[in-house]
């Protein structure tokens, strides 16, 4: 035989090996995908059960926005107790009149369905008043329903604005934009337990309460009823019902999370619903 009959048949055979050896790499690598993705949803259902023992043996809080006054009130020296403006005098002429004030003001309820006390702590705009003044809302423990106050009476998220500053808040509405100009506050819940849960509530209070005078190029004035769209207190923003975010934890004091469940692997086979 020639050489090149040797020649060829040795190609062929280096070729088959190859094909061999990538065909047993593609085998080995799809098995390694099936452990790793076994191993990922083993991990996720035992996160899953884990986070659902923590939602069992949570606290049962409430949080809403009971009472948000309409028109908005009028800016007083102590803060609180904040009034109705008077009827008459609630148009501005502007540049004299726009650092007059008006307060954004809603009642904020919290109160605790479960079984056990629980502690509250707040951030923001969050106030309770105190000598007829708002003092920024401090830590407490909040008692169960039937073992005491299980309701927070006194809290409220408030503050003041100018009407220039509301009526920035009115044309970045005409615009489609974020209003510049909110009252915010951050409500944060626990019942103390390490391997425990910590929820967390952001309320938030914001609106265009004041819109342009129709004739007078210069005078804001207090949103107007709408004929289609009813009162002027549409033009306030909130949600009865905030969301709650919720953070569980393997440990809050050395500051361990438990992690969110991965359900699936990424195409090199190294994705882990727990990370090491």
């Amino acid at each position: 035989m020639s050489d090149t009959f040797w020649t060829a048949l040795s190609a062929c055979a280096t070729a088959a090996a190859f094909f061999a050896v990538a065909w047993q790499s593609v085998l080995t690598r799809n098995a390694v995908v099936t452990a790793q993705r076994a191993l990922i949803a083993s991990e996720a259902v035992a996160l899953d059960a884990a986070r659902a023992r923590l939602d069992v043996e949570a606290p049962n809080i409430m949080v809403k926005i009971s009472d948000v006054p309409w028109p908005p009130l009028a800016w007083t020296p102590h803060g609180m107790p904040v009034q109705a403006y008077p009827p008459g005098s609630d148009a501005w002429h502007f540049p004299e009149k726009e650092n007059d004030r008006l307060v954004l003001q809603a009642k904020v309820v919290v109160e605790n369905k479960g079984t056990k006390h629980v502690s509250v702590e707040y951030e923001g705009d969050l106030v309770m008043p105190v000598d007829n003044r708002p003092t920024p809302a401090l830590q407490h423990l909040l008692w169960p329903d039937g073992s005491g106050a299980s309701v927070t009476n006194s809290l409220y998220l408030q503050r003041d604005f100018t009407i220039k500053e509301l009526a920035e808040n009115y044309e970045a509405h005409q615009a489609g934009q974020p209003l510049p100009h909110r009252v915010v506050g951050t409500i944060t819940i626990h019942d103390g337990r390490d391997n425990g849960v910590t929820d967390t509530w952001k309320v938030e209070l914001s609106g265009w309460p004041v819109e342009p005078h129709a004739t007078r190029g210069s005078v804001w004035h207090i949103t107007r009823d709408h004929l289609t769209d009813g009162s002027g207190s549409r033009s306030m923003i909130f949600q009865v019902q905030p969301p709650r975010q919720r953070t569980y934890w393997i440990s809050r004091e050395r500051g361990q999370q438990l992690p969110d469940p991965i359900f699936d692997v990424d195409t090199s086979g190294t994705g882990r619903a727990i990370e090491p």
